[in-house]
């Protein structure tokens, strides 16, 4: 069976969501993906990002200084 491996960060406030994306947006692809239930029950945006590691989207993060809530990695 092949299974999917996503990286979601998720945010406090849509004005942090929207931050991320402006900053980030010439770096990796990701999208701007309802967080998944399996995540949190509360209604909210997260990055969807693919085929990459954990450790490089702290790092990306970590670089650019920007507010996120939790990093999560998922597969299905």
């Amino acid at each position: 069976m092949f299974k999917l491996t996503y990286i979601y960060v998720t945010f406090k406030t849509t004005n942090d969501a929207l931050n991320f994306e402006d900053i980030l947006k010439n770096t990796l692809p990701f999208w701007l993906v309802p967080v998944p239930r399996e995540l949190t029950h509360n209604c909210g945006i997260a990055a969807r990002f693919k085929d990459i590691e954990k450790s490089d989207v702290e790092n990306l993060i970590n670089q650019f200084d920007v507010n996120y809530d939790k990093i999560y990695k998922i597969t299905k």
